[in-house]
């Protein structure tokens, strides 16, 4: 990790964020993980997997010293295992890591949306009433192996992805896809019924991918690289709006 966060600083050459010894940012930054605890996700690395992305995006937030993090499993149901309103430490990482089984049946991610927008929401007014109304830059980032996303129904899911973006949720989905397995997600097909009288259509499963940004990651080890670019593209992104 020690190579990691002269990685994040050094991408942020020209962003106002940095000034903030000398001027203090008015932008606060607030990051939900939700890290998916299906049994899907076992032959993934998947206690490495949640290990490394808690310590990279906990330690960036210290690095900007604006932010609060939450971490929350999702799966047949969905769990806020750390809430905005604690301190993240190191001993917050090692007792989270204790409550993932990885043994959930099915991976509900609209139910995931709904109850993350509603805690963001939540945590976005209370950061309001206490430091007087600043700005408050929201990003849910997902970490699954993204099958069976459309257990509860395509538009469903596709409903509860817009609305988090209506919200001002920033939706960033990292794909785990273990080259191990039998089939790589971009090799999935899925049928699509037209109307009632015809034959399904056979289409790339990844054509209805309800999340514009997401990232397909099939070497474990490039993980903190990939959460670095993530994360430096979207306060990038927030940045821009302040200059």
């Amino acid at each position: 990790m020690r190579k990691v966060i002269p990685y994040i600083a050094s991408q942020f050459r020209k962003d106002k964020i940095w000034l903030r010894r000398t001027k203090p940012s008015k932008r606060q930054y607030q990051i939900m993980l939700a890290i998916d605890d299906s049994s899907s996700m076992v032959d993934n690395h998947s206690k490495q997997l949640a290990f490394e992305s808690l310590a990279l995006i906990s330690n960036a937030l210290t690095l900007l010293e604006a932010g609060d993090l939450s971490i929350c499993s999702f799966g047949e149901s969905v769990q806020v295992l750390h809430p905005f309103t604690e301190q993240f430490t190191s001993h917050s990482g090692s007792r989270l890591l204790q409550q993932f089984t990885f043994e959930q049946k099915k991976t509900k991610v609209a139910q995931l949306l709904k109850k993350a927008t509603s805690v963001m929401l939540d945590a976005r007014s209370r950061q309001r009433g206490m430091l007087g109304n600043p700005e408050t830059s929201q990003l849910l980032l997902i970490v699954s192996d993204g099958r069976g996303l459309f257990n509860e129904g395509m538009e469903t899911v596709r409903s509860a992805v817009r609305q988090a973006r209506e919200a001002g949720v920033f939706l960033v989905f990292v794909i785990i896809d273990n080259p191990q397995n039998k089939d790589s997600i971009l090799d999935i097909n899925v049928p699509v019924f037209r109307s009632r009288s015809q034959l399904p259509e056979i289409n790339p499963y990844m054509d209805y991918f309800p999340f514009p940004f997401y990232i397909v990651l099939r070497d474990i080890n490039s993980l903190p690289h990939v959460l670095c670019d993530a994360l430096r593209q979207w306060f990038e992104l927030v940045t821009a709006v302040d200059v």
